[in-house]
């Protein structure tokens, strides 16, 4: 048999390792499509940790208002987290009871937005699904720093009237600050004890002689006479004791039947008298038709009468001596809050790449296997 020329040689092996070697190039650059990488994008991917710049808001407020969503801080570095509705001079501040969250006060505060008030309610700290620092730091019964972080929180958005109102353990610790509270108005106290663990109010409010509500429930443990209590050491002139037939604990108390819905209706007044007296009159409403947020200064519309959200049971009231400790909220908000919660992972379908990949890895090997049959053919002719 006639050998092959051998100048021929050469350029076929030239030939056939130049083809190799564009496909070995040429199919990673079809796209993601080689085996591994089409391998790492249908893998499940890893949640995303919260950005630094994310506003938690706990998992009770409704989507329509996270836009009203702010975090401050507490002296001792305690990030808390709360909702500002509305805007203007008079400000609001209303801090829950043990067992509850931001969404206690929610309704009660956006019908003050809506009639030109700015409102802050926000979940105090270690509040068990709450949006607020838990642990750690945070695990302690200083909520009275709470309230001082969220008056200063008003006043630094221009608010220079404060009317301050808490219930149970949250009108504990606003009864603490209360003589602190520079541009104090009004205060609000409903269903509190007269002391707890590292807040004792009953010494100050001698100091306090703004217009002060007070209300409780005869059916309500003890906290009747905890409420009694204070009324008696605040020093104001203008104080109003309120004791509903119930046995309805803290904001609750606005929602129980008729004596509820006038108690609720006092509230409010003493609210704008506070204010009035004060000289921060409320602005005038249109009665004429609806109220928007336009007439408020950017406030918020008035709550869904069917949509409030609230916990839909209790975990028991204070006792007087009782250590408020972690609160705990409604069941059926979820395990999570957007604070804590990541984007879930999911895994994608699979990429069409992939059988690209496969299909160049394939054909590399099969040119370079038909290589090296060609070269092993030829040497065997050669020793024949």
């Amino acid at each position: 048999m006639t050998p092959a020329p051998p100048g021929r040689r050469p350029r076929r092996a030239v030939g056939t390792l130049v083809l190799t070697l564009l496909l070995v190039l040429g199919c990673p650059l079809a796209g993601p499509g080689t085996a591994a990488t089409a391998a790492a994008q249908s893998a499940p991917q890893a949640p995303q940790a919260p950005r630094r710049d994310e506003v938690p808001v706990n998992a009770c407020v409704p989507k329509r208002l996270h836009g009203k969503a702010i975090t401050f801080t507490a002296s001792d570095g305690v990030r808390l987290s709360g909702l500002v509705l509305g805007s203007g001079p008079r400000g609001v501040v209303l801090s829950h009871e043990n067992g509850w969250n931001i969404c206690s006060w929610l309704a009660f505060a956006e019908e003050l937005a809506a009639t030109g008030h700015q409102v802050l309610v926000y979940d105090q700290r270690d509040v068990h699904d709450g949006a607020s620092e838990r642990g750690g730091r945070a695990a302690n019964l200083h909520f009275d720093r709470d309230v001082r972080a969220a008056v200063r929180q008003l006043r630094d958005r221009g608010a220079r009237h404060i009317l301050a109102g808490g219930a149970s353990m949250g009108g504990t610790a606003t009864a603490t600050v209360a003589p602190e509270i520079p541009g104090l108005v009004g205060l609000l106290i409903l269903s509190s004890p007269r002391e707890l663990p590292l807040m004792k109010p009953l010494p100050g409010l001698a100091r306090v002689t703004v217009p002060s509500f007070f209300a409780a429930a005869t059916g309500d443990m003890t906290f009747v006479d905890e409420v009694r209590a204070l009324h008696r050491a605040s020093g104001a002139e203008d104080k109003r004791l309120h004791i509903l037939d119930s046995h309805v604990h803290g904001v609750d108390m606005m929602e129980d039947g008729e004596a509820g819905a006038r108690l609720h209706d006092q509230v409010l007044a003493f609210v704008d008298d506070a204010f009035r007296e004060a000289g921060a009159s409320t602005p005038p409403v249109d009665h004429g038709g609806s109220t928007s947020p336009a007439d408020h200064g950017g406030s918020v519309p008035p709550a869904d009468p069917t949509g409030r959200t609230l916990p839909s049971d209790r975990t028991g009231a204070v006792t007087p001596s009782e250590p408020a400790g972690s609160p705990t909220t409604r069941p059926g908000t979820g395990s999570r809050t957007p604070w804590a919660a990541a984007h879930d992972g999911v895994e994608p379908g699979r990429s069409p790449f992939l059988v690209i990949g496969v299909a160049c890895a394939l054909l590399v090997a099969a040119v370079a296997g038909a290589g090296v049959a060609v070269r092993r053919g030829r040497g065997a002719r050669r020793r024949r």
